[in-house]
């Protein structure tokens, strides 16, 4: 047999009795968003009418999330979302504004979130690794004039422990990075304060 061969049909064979996709595989996961759980309504959210825009500012927009690495730390296939990314994030940031009272049908005060990064990397160790989620994101408030009334930066990781370098690590990474950074900008009284003052000549 030829050798190249044998290594090929080898290596195939070990990836499928570990039950892992191999290292070279192109992988596609589904990011999903945790809906909100008991938040608190925020006073008068009800009269203010939400506008959500998103950007991409990441300097290679794609629906690549994430690279699978090998037993020496490489990088390999790449990970992909089965959407783009600036959906999910839009969704996000809605679902969180809606479960605190604001409006969101016909939206007047703009609400811009530009996405900064989107990133995972996978570390490997001796015995296993890690996996590591990065969500960034600026944020800007502008009232009926244009002015800019609030501006931000918001970030959140997550980190686990990793034996296995594939998709399911990855989602789990996100899926707690995402709503750590939405929710943080969710805690902010200057950011529901901002909303509240852009509302008033809108």
């Amino acid at each position: 047999m030829d050798a190249r061969l044998f290594l090929r049909s080898t290596g195939a064979g070990v990836c499928l009795a570990m039950g892992l996709g191999c290292a070279f595989t192109t992988e596609t996961i589904h990011i999903a968003y945790p809906g909100p759980v008991s938040v608190e309504k925020v006073k008068g959210a009800e009269a203010i009418k939400v506008k959500v825009e998103v950007k991409d500012l990441r300097p290679n927009p794609t629906r690549e999330v994430a690279k699978k690495i090998n037993a020496f730390g490489a990088e390999t296939a790449p990970i992909f979302n089965d959407e783009d990314v600036l959906p999910l994030l839009k969704r996000a940031v809605e679902m969180e504004l809606r479960a605190r009272g604001y409006d969101l049908e016909g939206g007047k005060v703009p609400l811009q979130i530009e996405l900064l990064t989107f990133i995972h990397r996978y570390n490997s160790g001796f015995f296993s690794g890690d996996s590591l989620a990065e969500v960034s994101f600026l944020v800007r408030i502008r009232d009926a004039q244009g002015r800019e009334v609030y501006t931000d930066t918001v970030m959140d990781s997550f980190k686990h422990a990793a034996g296995v370098f594939g998709g399911g690590n990855v989602k789990q990474a996100y899926e707690q990075a995402l709503p750590g950074a939405v929710r943080k900008l969710m805690g902010k009284a200057e950011f529901h304060a901002a909303l509240a003052k852009a509302a008033e000549g809108a």
